[in-house]
């Protein structure tokens, strides 16, 4: 039995859907991807494939912001995405929940 409420559960499958649709998900059961965090997985999810789809990239964006404004979660007064590839996201759910945006870096800056 799922956890989430029928209205969470419409918009993850309408991500997933998304995902799907723009070839994000990759499936490679017999040789697993080597993810960051250091362990295997036989699926590989590649969000930055959202960046170059404008209708992926705005309903994934307004369904992120409902679920955020629909959520038993506390105030936050800032949107941060790591570096790199979560610069962009955070700008555009920064944008369309009208907050500030910084970014956070791997390393200090030199």
């Amino acid at each position: 039995m799922s956890h989430l409420s029928a209205a969470q559960n419409e918009i993850a499958t309408k991500t997933a859907k998304t995902l799907l649709d723009i070839k994000a998900v990759n499936i490679r059961p017999e040789e697993p991807y080597q993810l960051t965090a250091g362990w295997a997985s036989p699926v590989y999810i590649d969000c930055r494939k959202v960046i170059a789809f404008p209708k992926a990239r705005q309903d994934i964006t307004a369904m992120t912001a409902q679920m955020l404004q629909q959520a038993d979660a506390p105030e936050f007064d800032i949107i941060a995405g790591g570096e790199t590839a979560g610069i962009p996201y955070a700008a555009f759910l920064a944008e369309a929940l009208n907050k500030p945006m910084c970014y956070i870096r791997k390393k200090p800056k030199g």
